[in-house]
């Protein structure tokens, strides 16, 4: 255990703080990712709606779906790439590893002096490679693009163009391709060219061949609205050229547990992908109050895992092509007191349980559950306040792949691979679900 002692909360103070539900803030964190760092923990986030919807009922109830499948994902951020990150993951039980990510430049060309571009086309990405294939696993090569602008760009609805004057700053201003009465003093227009995910599709592809992956995973972010329609197409056309060059490859996508990531699930369904990476986490983030990452259920919101595979389902999306992303990070926030209810002291920051090691391997170490959102907490004095952290342990995973088979879908995933790394119980909860040891019955009941 680290040097902070941790606080007995009496079992009186976590029933009464269940029990009143208080609401804590609000539901999905902010689809804009952090910087790509360590540091910044998962890079997977989903989104907070402006108002929070009503509280709606239940779905209708629906046929019992056929038990789920267990395929298992599982990404591998480049800062992640070393080489004894490389031997920890050699075994890994994964049966589909993603190496993220490459990113384009604004032209569509494949960024190739990016960090991750480096690793994953250099000799660290390679060893990865050839050592999934040996196991039996596959492998995909990521895509992301984050951010509302840099899509608007990538996907065409707005170009560059030059400033109008060598003194404004920035350089350049972005302009809507659908605008038809520009300033004077911009000049025309410019005639818009293809759009530069055309450019990224070809050079996907063509990397994907060269490094001999089996498919690709698309990661788009902060999706607008208005640029759907164009990503449904960037996923056809590479859907596509992708089969064309290998007709066993798969394209799947990752998209956001809101409203947003459902709709563009549902897109992505239509355009032919394979499977849906569902990033269940980011629920509580850096900006709300305390709670788990990726809750099965709540009191204080009305985002769930459970909501979050209901909106896929209802939205059109089949079943068995969800895969349900669930986090190998935690969260922690300081607080004035000591529940979660109680006002939180600047942000939440990114708890990685392979960080602490000592802590939680401590002889005494025994952490508070809660038992409605299904994960781990601890609390404990600071200099200012209190710390509270929110993880999931391999208990509480556990019950969260069970979800995803009594749901009937094709299987899970993490984010991140390595962040457990030096604890017991993860790797053995991941070759449990592979070998079909952990079932539906497990899942907890809806409240």
């Amino acid at each position: 255990m680290s040097g902070r002692a941790r606080v007995i909360v009496p079992a009186l103070l976590a029933v009464v703080v269940v029990v009143t539900g208080v609401l804590l803030g609000g539901g999905l964190g902010p689809e804009t990712k952090p910087a790509a760092t360590e540091a910044a923990g998962a890079d997977h986030s989903a989104e907070l709606p402006a108002s929070r919807p009503p509280a709606t009922p239940a779905p209708t109830p629906t046929p019992r779906p056929a038990d789920g499948s267990t395929e298992l994902y599982g990404y591998l951020p480049y800062w992640q790439m070393t080489d004894s990150m490389a031997t920890y993951v050699e075994h890994s039980p994964v049966s589909t590893l993603l190496l993220f990510s490459v990113t384009a430049r604004r032209t569509g060309a494949i960024n190739d002096t990016a960090t991750g571009y480096r690793r994953i086309a250099g000799p660290i990405g390679q060893r990865l490679i050839d050592d999934a294939h040996r196991r039996g696993a596959s492998v995909e090569l990521v895509f992301s693009s984050f951010g509302a602008d840099k899509n608007a760009r990538f996907f065409g609805r707005i170009v560059p163009v030059a400033s109008p004057s060598p003194d404004t700053s920035p350089a350049a201003t972005l302009l809507p391709v659908a605008t038809t009465e520009p300033a004077a003093t911009m000049g025309p227009p410019p005639t818009p060219g293809p759009p530069p995910w055309r450019r990224t599709v070809d050079e996907l592809v063509t990397l994907a061949e060269r490094l001999g992956v089996d498919g690709i995973n698309v990661d788009v972010e902060a999706l607008d609205a208005l640029d759907r329609p164009a990503y449904g197409e960037f996923l056809a056309a590479l859907r596509t050229a992708l089969r064309a060059a290998n007709p066993a490859a798969r394209l799947t996508v990752a998209t956001e547990a809101g409203m947003r990531g459902t709709g563009n699930a549902a897109t992505a369904a239509a355009a032919g992908v394979d499977r849906l990476f569902l990033m269940g986490y980011d629920y509580h983030w850096s900006g709300s109050q305390p709670g788990a990452t990726s809750p099965i259920d709540r009191l204080d919101g009305l985002y769930t895992l459970r909501w979050s595979i209901d909106a896929y389902v209802e939205a059109g999306v089949p079943r068995d092509h969800i895969i349900l992303g669930l986090p190998l990070y935690g969260m922690q926030w300081r607080t004035a007191g000591l529940d979660r209810a109680s006002p939180v002291i600047g942000q939440g920051v990114v708890w990685i349980p392979g960080k602490h090691v000592d802590e939680l391997l401590a002889p005494h170490f025994a952490p508070f559950r809660d038992e409605v959102e299904h994960v781990e907490y601890l609390v404990e004095p600071a200099a200012e306040g209190y710390l509270l952290t929110y993880y999931d342990s391999p208990a509480t995973l556990r019950l969260k792949l069970a979800l995803a088979l009594d749901n009937g879908l094709a299987g899970a995933g993490f984010w991140a691979l390595g962040y457990e790394r030096g604890l017991a119980g993860y790797d053995e909860l991941m070759r449990d679900f592979r070998n079909g040891k952990v079932t539906r019955q497990e899942s907890p009941a809806r409240p």
